[in-house]
């Protein structure tokens, strides 16, 4: 058997029968989805930021003579394989602004909801009725947008720290480099 391309009207084929609360069970899955995606982009951002900042150092794994390449790549596993309270811990001892930290720690609560507790309540997409979902779908849009603008965000926090020289090039988007780095 040959399997169609997933393609817009494949999509609007397979919803065409489906009922009305059946529709929106899949949207409901879809932006269950979505939010976990923002929330892994949002992590990824923090790894990726503290990963190119010369001035975080990650305790125990770098050694003098490493190269650089070594270095840098040792210290991002090390990121990654870190929780995002252990990242925030690392980032509160490198001068971030108390309210960027709260705002971190702030984003970290939603993730831990999301992640540990979203589904506590017994919010499954077959139990729920239209008005439920409506409710949960605006529930995870909000953690989809925080996720996101954290994204975003975290780039003006090292900033605002003195970690990162940060240059906006508007709609084009950013200029990021280690400060100092053409320095002699």
């Amino acid at each position: 058997m040959q399997r169609k391309p997933l393609t817009a009207s494949t999509v609007k084929d397979f919803m065409e029968p489906r009922s009305d609360l059946e529709v929106i069970r899949i949207h409901y899955c879809y932006r269950i989805g979505s939010t976990f995606v923002n929330l892994a982009l949002m992590e990824d951002a923090i790894i990726n930021a503290m990963s190119m900042c010369d001035r975080i150092k990650v305790a125990g794994i770098l050694g003098t003579d490493a190269p650089t390449w070594e270095r840098m790549q040792q210290k991002n596993d090390k990121l990654k394989s870190s929780t995002l309270g252990s990242l925030i811990a690392i980032l509160a001892k490198h001068s971030i602004l108390d309210t960027d930290l709260a705002y971190l720690r702030w984003v970290k609560e939603k993730r831990d909801f999301f992640i540990h507790r979203f589904f506590h309540v017994h919010y499954w997409p077959g139990e729920l009725h239209e008005e439920s979902i409506t409710i949960m779908c605006r529930r995870l849009l909000y953690l989809e947008t925080t996720f996101s603008r954290a994204s975003h965000r975290i780039w003006k926090i090292f900033r605002n720290a003195g970690l990162v020289t940060y240059v906006d090039l508007g709609k084009d988007g950013a200029l990021l480099m280690n400060p100092g780095l053409f320095d002699e």
